[in-house]
C-alpha cells in the first residue's frame, strides 16, 4: 500500500468510527489525597479520546488576606503525567503548562466566562479571605488532537488510545504542590501575602478531583470494526515540566531546543523572573534552524500581539507560545531547530524558563527524549 493509499484507508475508518460510534462519558470516580500523589486507573474500553478533571482543595487562610499567584489555582498540580500501556508517556506537564495548553487549543482564555452572560458557577475559584475557603477549577487532559471540532470532516482522531483490551494497564498520575503560601511572593506557590499570611489544609484529605473519561465505542458496520490504524499510532505528545535555569542572563540570548524527530506543532515557555511572571522581561523571541537560518523573529510585543490573535484575549505576561499548527516544524527535515530567547531583566531569587512542547510522532520510532525536572 503506498502512502497516499494508506492515508486515504486511514481518513475512510476515521471517518467510519466518527459516524458510528457512540461517544461516552465515564465518571471514574472522585480521588482524596492528602497531598502526595494521585493516581487513578483508567478503564479498559473503547477509543480514549481525552480526560477532564475536577480538582477541590480545602485550604484555611489565616491572619491576613492572601493574595493568588498568577499561576493559581492550575499550579496546584505540581506534575500530571498520563502513560499509555506501553508506559510512553502522552503528556507530562505541570498544571500550569496544562492550562496554557488548554487555552490555545480551545483559542480562548480556557474555562473562563468569556462572554457577557451572568455566570451560573464560578471557574475557576481562588478564593483570598481570611477563614476556610475552597479552591477549585476544572482542567482537560487531550488524548485525541480535535475530536470536537463543530466540522465533522476535520475532527481529528491523531493520538487516541484503542483501549478496549483485557491485557496492560494505564494511569494518571497527579503531584499536588506541597507550597501553600509564600511570604516572599514566589509564583511557583498557590498563595502569597503578607508576612503574617498563612494558608494551611483544612482537613486531612484536602485534596479531592473527580475525573471523566471521554472514549468512543467502536460498533460493528458491514461486519468490521471500524479503526483508523495510523491515527491510533500516532502519539500527540505534550512533553513539559521542563525547567531551565542556565545561561540566563541580560542581553545574552537563551536557546531552548525543539524536540528531534517529532512533527511539533506548539512550542511553549514561561519565563518566571524574581520569582514572577513579568511583562516586558524578554526583549526578542527568535526560531533558529541550524544556527544560523531564523525562520521567526518578534520583540515581545510583536509575540504577544500574535497571542492576542490566536486567543482572541491576553494571557499572563511572561508566557509566550509558538503556534506551528498551520506549518508544523519537522525536525527530520530542518534539524537542529531551538526558541532563542534573550532577557532584558535578569537575577533576583527564583529564575528559570519552563518548557513545554506539542508534538505528533509514530510509535516505533527511535527518539531522544528531554531531560525532566526532578
Amino acid at each position: 500500500m503506498s502512502a497516499a493509499q494508506r492515508a486515504a484507508s486511514n481518513m475512510q475508518q476515521r471517518q467510519a468510527l466518527l459516524a458510528s460510534a457512540p461517544r461516552y462519558t465515564k465518571n471514574l470516580g472522585t480521588f482524596t489525597s492528602a497531598g502526595s500523589t494521585t493516581r487513578v486507573k483508567l478503564f479498559n474500553v473503547g477509543v480514549l479520546t481525552k480526560l477532564r478533571l475536577f480538582v477541590q482543595v480545602a485550604v484555611t487562610i489565616g491572619v491576613a488576606t492572601a493574595v493568588a499567584s498568577k499561576k493559581a489555582p492550575y499550579n496546584m498540580i505540581s506534575r500530571l503525567r498520563l502513560s499509555d500501556f506501553d508506559n510512553t508517556d502522552r503528556v507530562n506537564a505541570s498544571g500550569f503548562q496544562l492550562f496554557v495548553w488548554n487555552c490555545v487549543r480551545a483559542r480562548t482564555y480556557y474555562g473562563a466566562n468569556n462572554e457577557s452572560a451572568v455566570a451560573v458557577f464560578t471557574n475557576p475559584s481562588v478564593p483570598t479571605a481570611v477563614g476556610a475557603q475552597t479552591i477549585a477549577f476544572f482542567i482537560e487532559v487531550p488524548v485525541a488532537y480535535d475530536v470536537d471540532n463543530p466540522i465533522v470532516q476535520l475532527q481529528d482522531l491523531r493520538g487516541s488510545i484503542l483501549s478496549q483490551t483485557a491485557v496492560g494497564e494505564m494511569y494518571l498520575s497527579i503531584d499536588w504542590n506541597q507550597s501553600l503560601v509564600s511570604v516572599a511572593g514566589d509564583v511557583d506557590s498557590v498563595y502569597s501575602g503578607a508576612g503574617t499570611t498563612t494558608v494551611v489544609p483544612n482537613g486531612t484529605n484536602y485534596i479531592s478531583c473527580q475525573v471523566w473519561q471521554d472514549f468512543l465505542f467502536p460498533q460493528n458496520v458491514g461486519g468490521q470494526v471500524p479503526l483508523p490504524f495510523d491515527d491510533l499510532q500516532t502519539v500527540y505528545e505534550a512533553a513539559g515540566f521542563v525547567k531551565s535555569t542556565d545561561n540566563i542572563a541580560v542581553g545574552q540570548e537563551k536557546l531552548l531546543n525543539y524536540p528531534n524527530v517529532r512533527s511539533v506543532i506548539g512550542f511553549y515557555a514561561n519565563y518566571i523572573q524574581a520569582g514572577t511572571l513579568t511583562q516586558g522581561a524578554v526583549g526578542t523571541l527568535r526560531v533558529i534552524a541550524n544556527g544560523n537560518n531564523i525562520i521567526q523573529e518578534d520583540s515581545e510585543l510583536s509575540q504577544l500581539f500574535k497571542q492576542r490573535l490566536i486567543l482572541n484575549s491576553d494571557i499572563l505576561p511572561g508566557v509566550y507560545f509558538k503556534s506551528h499548527r498551520e506549518r508544523p516544524i519537522e525536525t527530520v527535515l530542518f534539524g537542529n531547530v531551538q526558541l532563542g530567547m534573550t532577557p532584558l531583566t535578569a537575577g533576583g531569587g527564583n529564575q528559570y524558563v519552563e518548557v513545554m512542547t506539542e508534538a505528533f510522532w509514530v510509535k516505533g520510532t527511535a527518539l531522544p527524549g528531554l531531560q525532566q525536572a526532578g
